[in-house]
């Protein structure tokens, strides 16, 4: 009789470890799903830092292939200057580096013709060197401090000369 007594006045003890078995289970899921939220944002800003870099450096090589290219000038390191001819006359496309922006100007191949300016993407430097006569090494460095290169083959319009 005093056994059953005992059972009944503790049965709440028989309740606990598994309480404590749900409770310890919760805590570790907390926990593995806050350093798995961390790194998700970790991996998704640089997967967006990157894509930064990589987007200035595809435009700018898409430019150059899609281009019926008749010249191509580099008159300093951070401009580059695309000559191409749409309907019997000439056009300018010039990508360069100005105050924290890398910019492409078009309009007509003259002095003082009005031109159509638009940012690019955001750098800290831009430059463009030839390789060969027709290959020509792309680089520019992001706002952190991070360096993407490309080099790109120019396609001259067929029967002109480079």
């Amino acid at each position: 009789m005093r056994q059953d007594k005992w059972i009944k006045n503790h049965a709440a003890l028989y309740r606990v470890p598994p309480l404590i078995l749900v409770c310890l289970f919760a805590i570790c899921t907390l926990i593995v799903a806050s350093y798995g939220l961390s790194s998700y944002h970790v991996i998704r800003e640089q997967t967006e830092q990157n894509f930064v870099g990589r987007t200035g450096l595809s435009y700018i090589a898409t430019k150059i292939r899609q281009t019926r290219i008749v010249e191509v000038q580099l008159p300093e390191s951070s401009t580059l200057i695309l000559t191409e001819e749409i309907g019997g006359q000439l056009f300018a496309t010039k990508i360069h580096y100005n105050d924290g922006m890398l910019t492409e100007s078009f309009g007509r191949h003259e002095p003082g013709a009005a031109t159509f300016d638009t940012a690019i993407s955001a750098v800290s430097s831009f430059t463009a060197i030839f390789l060969t006569d027709d290959l020509i090494e792309l680089s520019l460095v992001d706002s952190d401090g991070r360096i993407y290169s490309m080099t790109v083959y120019v396609h001259f319009a067929e029967g002109i000369g480079h």
